[in-house]
């Protein structure tokens, strides 16, 4: 077993909340001991967990996990790995179609224009609770065998698990909209209202842009964490 898988094991026991924020993580040896690879192996993983923040490590003490805060905004972590264990995540598609790419989308995707773009409209619903109103758009040229049913799940574990890419990053821009009928409706609140909208582009390691996706949120809370 490879470092990366002992990474994306632990990775997965973190986001589950096996390990609760400020428990400690089993020690090296333990952790060698179970997975059957050696002490090295098991130092890459967990230094790769502490570069993107799930953990960190104190001298003498061992491995301790990290709060959410620390790592949800800086690692590509879908909404059904940040909710939490009693919490319920329905996901409605609104709209789905194939749609021509226009000059803005193509230079965005380096495509040309009119190249054929997936376009979709979500509402991502916690715990019986509109909470995002998602709009994406992907290149159909890498995702053939894309289709409506797809939406309905967790669309970067697609990406990966189905279709095998490698995701690189997520870049966000965050900013304020208000919002129009349509918008206020599905979120329930009132026309006008001012919202965060956070925008997503999503990269492969290739560098190629797969997913630009423009979120809507019902809140306008932001948690910031400061280390000291």
């Amino acid at each position: 077993m490879k470092y990366l898988d002992i990474y994306h094991l632990l990775k997965e026991q973190i986001l589950k909340g096996e390990y609760p924020a400020g428990t400690p993580v089993e020690g090296e040896h333990a952790l060698a001991e179970r997975y059957g690879v050696s002490r090295p192996t098991i130092q890459k993983a967990v230094a790769r967990l502490k570069r993107e923040s799930f953990v960190h490590t104190r001298q003498g003490s061992g491995i301790f996990v990290n709060p959410p805060e620390f790592y949800q905004d800086n690692n590509v972590i879908t909404l059904s790995e940040r909710i939490h264990r009693d919490q319920t995540l329905d996901s409605v598609v609104l709209s789905y179609d194939v749609q021509p790419a226009d000059d803005a989308l193509a230079s965005l995707f380096a495509q040309d224009a009119g190249a054929l773009l997936i376009h979709y409209r979500r509402m991502r619903i916690i715990n019986q609770q509109p909470a995002i109103i998602e709009e994406t758009w992907m290149p159909q040229s890498l995702f053939p065998d894309f289709c409506q049913d797809t939406c309905r799940q967790s669309v970067l574990q697609y990406i990966e698990q189905t279709c095998g890419f490698a995701i690189s990053h997520d870049v966000k821009t965050w900013s304020g909209t208000m919002l129009n009928a349509d918008e206020a409706w599905l979120l329930r609140l009132s026309e006008g209202e001012v919202r965060l909208r956070i925008s997503h582009k999503v990269y492969l390691q290739s560098g190629q842009l797969a997913q630009y996706t423009l979120e809507t949120l019902a809140t306008n809370s932001v948690t910031t964490v400061s280390m000291r």
